[in-house]
This record gives C-alpha cells, sequence and structure tokens, in this order.
C-alpha cells in the first residue's frame, strides 16, 4: 500500500468497488473490444488448472476463471478491499473450489502459506493491480515460486500512450503513480519475465473508448485517480465542444501483457 497520506487516498479510491464498478461499466459499453474476451483468448485457460488471481477485485476475472477449470479445478483470490472481495464471494455463489483472501498484496507469500490450501499453480495472473504494490518485485517472486513446473505468470497492465490521462493532462497536474502505472510493463514487467522465464510473450492490448454522452465521460473520469475537481468545469466543456463538433470523443486505452512459462 502506498506510504504517503496523498497516494494513500488515491489508492483508496482506485481499489474502492465503487469506483472500480464505474470503470468496468464504462469500459465495458464503450470499449472497441471488450479486455476480458481478449485476455483470455491469449491465456488459453483449461479444464482442470489451479489459478492465482492477485489483486481480483470484485472478481472480473476470477469469474471467467472458475467458468474455464470447471469442478476439477481451482480459483485462489486475493484482493486489498474486502467489499471487492465479498462481491467475488456472492457472485459466485460460495463455490467449493473458490478460496479468497482480504489483504495486501505485499504478505502474498504468507497468504499462499497460511490461507489457502491450493498451491503449484498452473497460472498466477494479476491485472490492473500490481503497479501499487510498495514492493511489486516481492510480489512478482512470490507468484513466480508458487508456481507448478509447467505454470505460467501473467500479468496485465495499463500502458501509454492513454488518451484520457493525456487529455487531462492538459488542464491538470497528474499524479506521478499514474505515470508509473503506464510505464509499469516496460520498466518492471519486461526485465523481470526475461531474467525468470525462458519462454516470455509480450501482447500488447490496442483498445478505443468511443464516448458520446458528457455524463459517461465525466463518470469514468471521477473514478480515476488523476480526477481533478477543481477543474472539472474546465475539461467538461472541453469534452462537450468535442461531443457537439464531432459526435462523440475517443480515447487511445493501450495495455501490456506479459506471460512467462519455463521458469528459469
Amino acid at each position: 500500500m502506498p506510504q504517503s497520506a496523498k497516494d494513500r487516498e488515491l489508492f483508496n479510491l482506485e481499489t474502492s468497488s465503487e469506483f472500480l464498478n464505474a470503470r468496468l461499466k464504462v469500459n465495458k459499453e464503450y470499449s472497441r473490444i471488450q479486455f476480458k474476451d481478449w485476455l483470455f483468448d491469449r491465456l488459453n485457460v483449461k479444464e482442470g488448472e489451479r489459478i492465482l488471481d492477485v489483486g481480483c477485485g470484485t472478481g472480473a476475472q476470477s469469474i471467467g476463471f472458475l467458468k474455464k477449470v470447471g469442478v476439477s479445478g481451482a480459483v485462489c483470490s486475493t484482493d486489498i478491499c474486502e467489499e471487492s472481495v465479498e462481491q467475488l464471494r456472492s457472485a459466485t455463489g460460495g463455490a467449493s473450489n473458490l478460496e479468497t483472501f482480504v489483504g495486501d498484496m505485499v504478505y502474498l507469500r504468507k497468504m499462499l502459506r497460511d490461507e489457502f490450501s491450493t498451491s503449484d499453480f498452473t497460472l498466477a495472473h494479476s491485472s490492473y493491480a500490481l503497479y501499487y504494490a510498495n514492493n511489486h518485485l516481492d510480489v512478482l517472486y512470490a507468484m513466480k515460486d508458487a508456481l507448478a513446473d509447467d505454470g505460467r505468470l501473467a500479468v496485465f497492465c495499463p500502458h501509454h500512450p492513454h488518451g484520457m490521462v493525456e487529455f487531462a493532462r492538459k488542464h491538470s497536474h497528474i499524479p506521478p503513480s499514474v505515470d508509473l502505472s503506464l510505464n509499469f510493463g516496460t520498466d518492471v514487467l519486461e526485465s523481470f519475465f526475461r531474467s525468470n522465464f525462458w519462454e516470455v510473450e509480450v501482447h500488447y492490448f490496442q483498445n478505443e473508448l468511443t464516448i458520446d454522452k458528457l455524463d459517461v465521460f465525466l463518470n469514468i473520469y471521477r473514478a480515476t485517480t488523476y480526477f481533478d475537481q477543481a477543474v472539472e468545469e474546465v475539461v467538461a466543456a472541453a469534452v462537450e465542444s468535442e461531443i457537439e463538433s464531432y459526435g462523440c470523443i475517443k480515447f487511445d486505452k493501450p495495455g501490456y501483457l506479459a506471460i512467462g512459462s519455463q521458469r528459469r
């Protein structure tokens, strides 16, 4: 968890189930392609797999994993937000092959030892989460060490240039943590995966949001860590002008996925 008071405030906003659900809703309805479909096409999850989902949120991926692995497989999911984990438990109806735990991912190694009965995972996964950890390398090593001999590690993060961030940057200061998250793939993941796996795949998520209503833009903008209430009216006017002129406003929303197998 971030250390400074401001960073903790931004972290709590970003990881809250309310803000997470707001972003998921807009992304689902206004994206060129659906992230979950794109991700699952590349993870190729099979029946019977044992999956670790770190920073699971409300379960956008965990629920899909459960459907893929079937009753012969297992999913272990963890997130720092208790409300998000409760939503996952509720959505899955107490599935017997789902284990959940609420906690900070920096203690993942302890969680794996003390809280989860499943081990030797065939897939350890995290999307939109690892860059929040103070000691993200410790988390990555814990995930790698939890893999079965034939297991794989998959981590996804946002990437640059991020259209909404760059649009907002024209009008206000962007917190350093946002740029750190956008550079996480190339600055952290690439070197880690190349140093720790013999086989490494990198996939670039090429997505675009097309928004035709101001209130839709404001819903997602207010649910970001770079929302600045002091310039909200200025940003809203710029978005409204774009929509009036062109019928919509478009934002690139790229991502970076690294998949490693054959541990070194």
